[in-house]
């Protein structure tokens, strides 16, 4: 009653689930298979994704990190088909605390907040450009510092991306 057992379990969006399950629900470590050729395998609890697992999408992309009630959440690394790279923290799903994200050519380390951009931040573009300051919404929004590719440095106010 109650012990883990290996059988497979089918979710209802077709997901197959293979591992250990305790009341009749994944509970443990395990793996799902969707038709389409993507996974999750990691660990469960009462049928949900919590703690740290793998989840590889048919695309390429893929989220290698911790889990919390089906969400990614706590550290994690997230690569989006195409590139773009996260890696930082999580909270129920969203890009949330100090992380970096590289996105074609540019390279941000700094905080973020509800998925966007928040805080204190650094941003360096592939051409050598570089800013340094406060963000907001995902954009230059406070004090910063800009550092043009030739080394010159314009400091100011910066509201919605734009300078004042």
């Amino acid at each position: 009653m109650g012990c883990c057992i290996n059988t497979p379990y089918v979710y209802p969006d077709g997901g197959v689930y293979d591992g250990e399950l305790k009341n009749g629900l994944p509970h443990g470590k395990g793996k799902i298979q969707w038709k389409n050729g993507d996974y999750f395998e990691g660990v469960f609890e009462c049928g949900k994704k919590n703690g740290r697992g793998i989840f590889k999408w048919s695309d390429s992309s893929y989220y290698d990190g911790e889990f919390k009630n089906e969400n990614f959440h706590g550290q994690g690394e997230y690569q989006w088909y195409g590139g773009r790279l996260y890696k930082g923290q999580w909270v129920e799903g969203k890009m949330e605390g100090q992380s970096v994200l590289i996105d074609d050519g540019k390279h941000y380390q700094g905080q973020f907040k509800n998925d966007k951009k928040e805080g204190i931040g650094e941003m360096k573009w592939s051409n050598g450009q570089q800013y340094i300051g406060e963000w907001k919404n995902g954009k230059q929004d406070g004090k910063g510092k800009l550092i043009d590719a030739n080394g010159h440095l314009t400091e100011g106010l910066w509201i919605k991306g734009k300078k004042q």
